[in-house]
């Protein structure tokens, strides 16, 4: 199955800006005061609304393209999110119960390190992950698990229709509309094989998606609390959610960077998102213990640089030597 590297340069885009949005909560959170950089306030939460629209697309796309059987699919997802996951949580666990004391906000008992391992945190405690940024792959693993069950039926445009039904069931129990950031990237990887747009298409869409993106930088929107718009909450599936899914849409029909690059920080994306973790409060502890005195907008970008440095060091050392090998 060929490569969409426009998606990949998106991977890329979608990590840098959650670790960057984390790395000016960690500075904060530290006292240390961002003044120029904090501008974009929490409007690098967005990386998650592409992520969520990007596997939509990469499932639906790779499933018309490379059909799995439920087993199939199932093994390739864990295969790729459970390896590493675990691995990162394990090692917050034994930090945890040999040095309690440099954790600020955690505290662990049984429960919630079987429902962190088990993607069922937010369910089964009402709190997020041991790996805070795992609650974004509970919602992911619910997708897989729909998507999965919904390979029952072999006809493609029946499998949509029933992917459709089972995220308006969680809606209608969870009443959050963010898992139909999926479906609108399931409904652009149909559109992609089915309908050809011209290059010119592409970049229009994109641009499109790129100017409703930045809409929201600095607009104070907090995706917990909702952003009122004339008298009407809007939920973040409105503000990153629908201009993730014109991105994703633009870039898919775009002619395709070919910078390796890029290509390899998409690779590299989702060690990335997992280990800031660990990189970036370990960054910040270290700074405040030795009393480090340096500009801190420098501080955040050394710290932006570091953990996106360590988290290619995770990808090419570790995520990829840890997938269980499919015998077939």
């Amino acid at each position: 199955l060929s490569m969409i590297k426009n998606l990949q340069c998106l991977r890329a885009f979608a990590a840098i800006n959650v670790v960057y949005f984390h790395t000016l909560l960690a500075s904060e959170s530290y006292g240390i005061s961002v003044s120029l950089l904090s501008i974009i306030g929490t409007w690098g939460q967005n990386g998650v609304d592409i992520f969520f629209v990007l596997s939509g697309f990469v499932m639906i796309h790779t499933q018309i393209q490379n059909p799995k059987k439920i087993h199939e699919f199932y093994f390739s997802r864990l295969n790729r999110i459970v390896p590493i996951y675990w691995l990162i949580t394990l090692f917050i666990v034994l930090i945890y119960f040999l040095l309690p004391d440099i954790f600020r906000n955690l505290t662990l008992d049984i429960k919630k390190i079987i429902s962190s391992l088990f993607f069922t945190s937010q369910i089964v405690t009402g709190e997020f992950p041991i790996i805070i940024v795992g609650w974004t792959l509970e919602w992911e693993m619910l997708f897989y698990f729909i998507f999965g069950l919904s390979l029952f039926l072999k006809d493609i445009r029946k499998i949509i229709i029933l992917i459709f039904l089972f995220m308006l069931l969680i809606f209608v129990l969870s009443q959050t509309l963010l898992i139909f950031e999926f479906f609108l990237g399931v409904l652009i990887g149909y559109t992609y094989n089915k309908v050809k747009f011209n290059e010119t298409n592409g970049l229009i869409i994109l641009i499109i998606g790129i100017i409703l993106l930045l809409l929201s930088i600095n607009s104070g929107f907090d995706p917990q609390k909702y952003l009122l718009v004339a008298g009407f909450k809007l939920d973040r599936f409105f503000i990153w959610g629908i201009p993730s899914a014109f991105i994703v849409l633009g870039a898919v029909y775009y002619r395709q960077i070919s910078n390796s690059f890029l290509v390899y920080l998409g690779n590299a994306s989702y060690s990335i998102y997992l280990v800031q973790v660990l990189t970036v409060p370990f960054f910040y502890k270290f700074i405040t213990y030795f009393n480090i005195e340096m500009n801190s907008n420098l501080l955040t970008i050394l710290c932006l640089f570091l953990s996106v440095s360590f988290g290619c060091f995770f990808y090419s050392l570790i995520e990829k030597n840890l997938k269980i090998k499919n015998k077939r």
